[in-house]
Order: structure tokens, then C-alpha cells, then sequence
């Protein structure tokens, strides 16, 4: 079986509350992770069609911080596949409050790599992956020249 890298796409979509924060007021980057986490394992998911794991975070970058009240937007694209595993490439951007509703700010972004597995727990293989259009052709040629994973 062959999928393309918008087979998979997710987007999540949560809203900064006064629980979210840390100390200073901002996102907590704890959180954020979290969210990023969930959103890659459901690009993975549906890549594969199996339960997945975590195996690695690499390149957890911030960029800008977020709010209370900021929307959080997290994109999560596949862009690798080995022969178990999925290398998914998490973005996060902020739609920050009161600014108009069009304004982006990208926050954050990350390479998390998932392993499938079966039901037994054991790593099963996943299907190809094929770019949908140029600009995730790029994505994929970029991400298979990291040589960290």
C-alpha cells in the first residue's frame, strides 16, 4: 500500500486557558508538547492504521510565546517512513487574541518519530509514503537528508 502526506495531515485546534500556563503567564511548554504529541501520534495512526509510540522528539524548537486566550493551531504532516517507524513533522502556530483572526504566528515546531505496532504490542510495517504535491515533495527530500534519524 502507498500513501500520500496528506493521507495522514492533521490539525488540532485548542485554546490557551488560565491551566495551561506556568508562572510567568505564558504557555506552558510542557503543554504544548503534550498537544504536539497527540497530534503527531494521530498523523502517525493514520498512516499506519495501528497503535504507535513515541520514540523520539528531535529539533523541539520555540519561537514565540503564547498566551492566555491565544488559539493554538498544530499541524502534523508525515514526511519519512522506514520500514516500522514515521517521521512526522509537528508546527504550531498562534492565532494570537485580539489581533485579527488571519494573523499567524508560528510558536513552534518539531521532527517526532513514531514506531507501529499491533495489537500484541509488536512493530508492524507501515505503507509507503508518496508526496501529494511539490511542496511536500520538498518537505520529504529535506526531511530524508537528516541524516539524525
Amino acid at each position: 500500500m502507498i500513501k500520500t502526506t496528506q493521507d495522514s495531515y492533521t490539525i488540532m485546534t485548542e485554546m490557551i486557558l488560565s491551566s495551561h500556563v506556568n508562572g510567568s503567564g505564558r504557555l506552558f511548554g510542557g503543554q504544548l508538547m503534550s498537544w504536539m504529541d497527540i497530534a503527531g501520534a494521530i498523523c502517525a495512526k493514520r498512516h499506519s492504521h495501528n497503535e504507535v509510540v513515541t520514540a523520539c522528539v528531535n529539533q523541539l524548537e520555540f519561537f514565540h510565546p503564547a498566551m492566555p486566550n491565544d488559539v493554538v493551531v498544530i499541524t502534523a504532516k508525515c514526511l519519512h517512513v522506514g520500514t516500522t517507524s514515521m517521521k512526522v513533522k509537528v508546527s504550531v502556530h498562534i492565532e494570537p487574541f485580539g489581533l485579527p483572526s488571519c494573523e499567524k504566528i508560528l510558536t513552534c515546531s518539531a521532527f517526532f518519530i513514531y514506531v507501529a505496532q499491533d495489537k500484541e504490542g509488536n512493530k508492524c510495517k507501515v505503507p509507503r509514503l508518496i508526496a501529494a504535491n511539490e511542496e511536500d515533495r520538498l518537505e520529504m527530500e529535506q526531511a530524508d537528508s537528516d541524516k539524525k534519524f
